[in-house]
């Protein structure tokens, strides 16, 4: 099948996350790295928006002095359905798949293991994650408490804001240092045709409902990084998906992407409430 042009399902509304320094803007990105950018551009370029959303809801209550209710239990339903799933999902498959999988093929080689260092972080970023969850179900309780609720919103937002800058570059250092120790690792000991295998592994483990949240967010986030003018990436990872979930990604995956997931993030980062209900299936 051809590849669909996503960028009109995928484009920003009015919001964009800094590209920053683009850790795959190295000309040509090698199947050792490619590895790992299929789901660090997801989780880069997400936690860019959930920061900016943070800073829409922040806007919203320094501009009125209130958060509606229906724009924080969107931000905690988002938050829990989308990001806190998809990062939870990829750090469990380091921790419990992907790292010890490299660790065997290393040691069957005599060429050591995964430095430690790297293999231990993710503790830390998981009791972060569990923390937004908590000061995002606290603000929807300040919501509902109208003008009373006004220092309790703009306590918690303050609060969240910090944190999660500061989980952002934690997370950022993390991924940097699993690219930089890590994938010299996989070239020594581990071949593209295995790599392959193991990342279709990986994919299949998402089952439907995680496919239909995880491989849209992928390939925007993958056309966002990919810098090369034939989108290399972004093309290798949609040629790589099996049929029927191209037919699930045209049919109702994207648009629901678009709306549920994408929609909502940037809506609140625009200090807006999402509209609820859009997209299907």
């Amino acid at each position: 099948a051809p590849l669909l042009d996503f960028r009109c399902l995928f484009c920003s509304k009015g919001v964009m996350a800094a590209a920053g320094s683009n850790p795959y803007a190295k000309g040509e990105v090698d199947w050792a790295i490619y590895g790992f950018m299929v789901p660090h551009s997801a989780i880069r370029l997400y936690t860019e928006k959930l920061a900016a959303a943070v800073d829409g809801l922040a806007k919203m209550q320094e501009q009125g002095q209130a958060v509606p209710v229906a724009a924080s239990e969107a931000f905690l339903e988002w938050y829990v359905e989308y990001y806190y799933f998809f990062v939870h999902h990829h750090h469990g498959v380091e921790e419990n798949n992907f790292f010890p999988w490299i660790d065997a093929k290393l040691k069957e080689k005599g060429l050591g293991g995964i430095p430690v260092k790297v293999s231990t972080q993710h503790e830390g970023l998981m009791s972060a994650l569990d923390g937004f969850k908590d000061q995002l179900g606290q603000l929807v309780e300040a919501s509902k408490m109208g003008v009373a609720g006004s220092g309790k919103r703009s306590e918690i937002l303050v609060g969240l804001s910090r944190d999660v800058r500061k989980y952002a570059t934690n997370l950022y250092e993390h991924l940097d240092e699993e690219e930089v120790n890590v994938v010299p690792l996989i070239r020594q000991g581990i071949t593209e045709e295995e790599m392959a295998a193991k990342e279709q592994e990986i994919v299949q483990g998402l089952g439907l409902e995680g496919a239909k949240k995880g491989l849209p967010w992928i390939m925007e986030s993958l056309d966002f990084y990919d810098e090369t003018p034939a989108k290399v990436s972004v093309s290798k990872f949609y040629g790589n998906l099996p049929p029927p979930l191209r037919l699930f990604m045209w049919a109702s995956w994207n648009s629901a992407h678009a709306t549920q997931n994408k929609g909502v993030v940037e809506a609140l980062a625009l200090g807006e409430t999402p509209m609820k209900g859009a997209g299907c299936c």
